[in-house]
Formats: structure tokens, C-alpha cells, sequence
């Protein structure tokens, strides 16, 4: 079996196969030689990961057009900036937020903090039977009680809480041992079954599910800067575009880059973290994090020259970064 086969069927290549596969699909080593992209694919990165960045470049006859190694190389350290502050935003995001809601239902007195627990498991499990009539209902566990029994482990991290109120949960220690995804959900149940104080929370029920993939990418070392050069057909949220103008980024580009899923998400998350974090300390010490990432995707510039596209895409992030406050 030839090198192009053995690429083309997944098969196994070593690090100087893997170099040869490249330079068949048309990639360059001019900005990167050969002996320091091998010394790069043993020990700092590996080959799934740095090639996934090539999406953001055109083929012609089944050739890249205009990459280099050197692009590829640049992208995964920018990636790298990209996904850090991501973790930093999505999280303080998330501690704000569950802040926010056991404050509102801690004042909220006709709530005692156990009958919503009731609720919100009728109004998850009526969703999912809506989703797989199917199922069989005998199988189906709550979702407090999957919550809760996540932390049963004596050994976990919050077996206190488990033990103390694995049988009966309040919806406090529920918003505590919430997940990412569990938290996007009860913020739809809440906002959609009450009244008191719903308005506080309702950029978050329009945008959170936006951030969750885009979180859960980033958490899982995943590549964020892919296929960010591609129209997804995707039509963007209100607020996001409303976001896109005071960016000053003109209509043109908006129709462009905020039908990218990845544009779209990653402004949400901004948009939610200017909204919901009331720490000026914290929004100063995130926005210096944002500069760092804008002057990585700088740093190499030169490399980039004749990369029109991908041009395009770091200057639309530099306008939503420089229009965070």
C-alpha cells in the first residue's frame, strides 16, 4: 500500500510519512522546514490536531492552495490562546450565572426550593418523551436523580452533598453540582415556566446554548479555529448581529462571518460575559487576555499575506474583542 493510499484509508504514518502525506496534499515547508516540523509532530503536537487547521484553506484539484506548514504551526498556538479564554469566560459565566438564580429563588418567597426540583424534572422529562416517545418510561431516571448520583463516589469531590441530600435535593445544591449543558437547560425551564424575575435572565436563555459547544470544545482541547472561513448557512441570533454593528463591523461582513457557527458562538459568549459579570477586576483581567489572543494572531502576520480569508476572520475577532467593555 503507496503513502497516498495508506493516508487516504486512515491508516497508520509515522511522523516523516505524515510529512510526505502533506507535501502531497500540496502543503508547503517554506515557513517551517522539514527537520523542525518533525521535531513539532513528536513532541509538541500530533497530526490529527495541527492538519485539522487546513479546512480553513482552498484546494485546487485536490491541493491546498497557498499553505504552508508554518500556517498550520501558527494556528495551533492561536487555538491554543483561543480555547484558554474561552475556559476562563465560559466559567466565570457559569459561576455567575447559578449565582444569579439561587439568589432570585432564595428571594423569591413562594418558592421553598424543593417543589421546583419537582418541576424541573417534569419539564425535562416531558421533553425528552417528546423527543423519544419510544422509550421505555420504566428506564427513564429524573434528572436530579442522575445529578445527584454523579457525586456518589466516596472518593468525588462532593460526596458531602451527596450524602447529606442525595435523597431529597434542594434546588441549591442542585445549581451547585449543575453541569455546563444542565445549567443551559434549567435557565429555559425557569424562564419558561416563571415569572419572578425572568427578565434577568433572558439574554442567557436566548444565547447560553449557543456557548455550549463552543465551551465543550475548548474544555476538550479541541480545535476552535476550524472551518472559520466557511458560511455555515447559519442564520445569526438578533443579538449577535445588533452586537456585530456596534462592533462596527459593516453588513457585508456580518452576512459573511456571523453565519460561521464559530463567530456566531464565540460572540455570544462576550455578549453574555459583558452582561452577566458585575466584577470590573475580572472583566479588566479577561480583557487583557483578549489583547494577548489578538497580538498572538498577529505576532506572524507576514505568513499570512496571501491568506485573504483568514485575514478577514482575525480581524473580525479583533473588532468584537476591541468592542468588549
Amino acid at each position: 500500500m503507496d503513502l497516498k493510499e495508506k493516508g487516504s484509508n486512515g491508516k497508520k504514518l509515522n511522523a516523516k510519512e505524515q510529512i510526505e502525506y502533506m507535501k502531497n496534499k500540496g502543503i508547503t515547508f517554506n515557513y517551517i522546514n522539514e527537520t523542525d516540523a518533525l521535531k513539532f509532530l513528536k513532541h509538541n503536537t500530533y497530526y490529527y490536531k495541527v492538519t485539522s487547521f487546513r479546512k480553513n484553506f482552498r484546494k485546487k484539484k485536490k491541493k491546498y492552495i497557498n499553505l504552508d506548514y508554518g500556517h498550520l504551526n501558527d494556528l495551533a498556538t492561536i487555538d491554543m490562546y483561543l480555547r484558554y479564554l474561552s475556559m476562563k469566560l465560559t466559567l466565570d459565566l457559569e459561576h455567575s450565572l447559578k449565582t444569579l438564580l439561587v439568589s432570585m429563588i432564595t428571594e423569591y418567597n413562594v418558592e421553598d426550593g424543593y417543589s421546583i426540583v419537582t418541576e424541573f424534572d417534569d419539564y425535562c422529562k416531558k421533553k425528552f418523551f417528546n423527543d423519544n416517545p419510544t422509550f421505555p418510561e420504566h428506564k427513564y431516571n429524573n434528572l436530579s436523580k442522575s445529578i445527584m448520583k454523579r457525586s456518589k463516589n466516596r472518593d468525588g469531590y462532593s460526596y458531602d452533598l451527596y450524602k447529606k441530600r442525595g435523597s431529597n435535593p434542594s434546588i441549591w445544591v442542585l445549581i451547585e453540582l449543575m453541569s455546563y449543558g444542565e445549567l443551559v437547560r434549567f435557565i429555559e425551564f425557569y424562564y419558561t415556566n416563571k415569572d419572578y424575575e425572568k427578565k434577568s435572565i433572558e439574554d442567557a436563555y436566548i444565547l447560553l446554548k449557543y456557548t455550549k459547544n463552543f465551551r465543550d470544545a475548548a474544555a476538550h482541547s479541541r480545535p476552535l479555529i476550524l472551518n472559520v472561513t466557511k458560511n455555515n448557512n447559519f442564520s445569526p441570533n438578533e443579538l449577535v448581529t445588533t452586537f456585530a454593528k456596534l462592533a462596527d463591523i459593516d453588513k457585508t461582513s456580518r452576512g459573511k462571518h456571523f453565519s460561521n457557527m464559530k463567530i456566531h458562538d464565540f460572540s455570544c459568549i462576550l455578549i453574555l460575559h459583558m452582561k452577566y459579570i458585575s466584577s470590573i477586576e475580572m472583566k479588566q483581567d479577561r480583557k487583557l487576555e483578549m489583547d494577548k489572543l489578538i497580538n498572538r494572531c498577529k505576532k506572524r502576520k507576514d505568513i499570512y499575506k496571501d491568506c485573504i480569508e483568514l485575514k478577514e476572520v482575525f480581524g473580525i475577532f479583533s473588532k468584537i474583542i476591541d468592542s468588549y467593555n
